[in-house]
């Protein structure tokens, strides 16, 4: 046949709400912090000495860790007999194996040797009365968790199948909570706010991170150019066979 039916398998979320940086080089990329929210103005008398109240900056330092997608061989009989392009095909697929690492790593990433992912930053919000279940309220609560300054922008996130839970929950008159997309494209909402789903957050379980709330575009996504794809043909011609690997650098 000259159709490839290909298996999916869904993944990806971050990428999408996620602010990205592109850099020319891997070296480390320092960000400039500051939170003056603590300090507030004061009364002065007249003929009284001002006092002092120093800014503190500080400082977020992104790296550029390597990932590669693996080394895939394939035989010349099967790029010349293919009825299809195997180079495309395979330079496709190693493309999905790095977007699957980046997106699991962006999401619960330890930080340690790796990205620290939007998960394992994230501040407790709400916390569950229920190992097993999540009420409406308790979304509110979550919501309501986040300063009103980053609340302009926010939105949720969760796996699907959390989405398939949440979108079940009625208030006591039987109306569902959850809004559907007003037009074809548009993404869902819950509680005014639009939600991603990301398959790489954890389902409803004892101490799982289930639902994410705040203004997502925070988290900063570093990457240096773009994904290098390497046909390798001299180093397995003894194999008769030619090479693909695919890397790329993020944090």
């Amino acid at each position: 046949m000259t159709n490839l039916e290909q298996a999916m398998l869904q993944f990806g979320g971050m990428r999408q709400v996620s602010t990205i940086l592109r850099t020319a080089t891997g070296s480390a990329l320092d960000w400039p912090t500051v939170n003056d929210t603590s300090n507030t103005g004061a009364l002065l008398s007249e003929n009284t000495q001002d006092s002092e109240q120093d800014v503190t900056f500080g400082n977020l330092t992104l790296d550029a860790y390597k990932y590669t997608s693996k080394i895939v061989r394939v035989s010349v009989e099967l790029m010349q007999d293919s009825a299809f392009n195997m180079g495309a095909v395979i330079g496709s697929l190693i493309g999905e194996r790095l977007g699957r690492i980046q997106n699991t790593h962006a999401t619960t990433g330890t930080g340690s040797s790796q990205p620290n992912g939007i998960i394992t930053a994230a501040t407790l919000g709400k916390t569950a009365a229920s190992a097993t279940a999540v009420t409406m309220d308790e979304l509110l609560d979550l919501q309501a968790s986040v300063d009103p300054a980053y609340r302009q922008g926010a939105g949720f996130m969760f796996n699907d199948a959390v989405r398939n839970y949440i979108r079940k929950l009625k208030s006591t008159d039987s109306v569902y909570h959850w809004q559907p997309g007003a037009v074809a494209g548009d993404p869902d909402r819950l509680l005014n706010d639009p939600l991603t789903i990301n398959q790489d957050m954890a389902s409803i379980a004892t101490t799982a991170k289930t639902v994410l709330y705040g203004q997502l575009s925070k988290y900063l996504m570093r990457e240096v150019l773009g994904v290098t794809l390497v046909r390798m043909n001299e180093r397995y011609a003894d194999y008769h066979q030619v090479a693909f690997v695919a890397i790329m650098r993020f944090d």
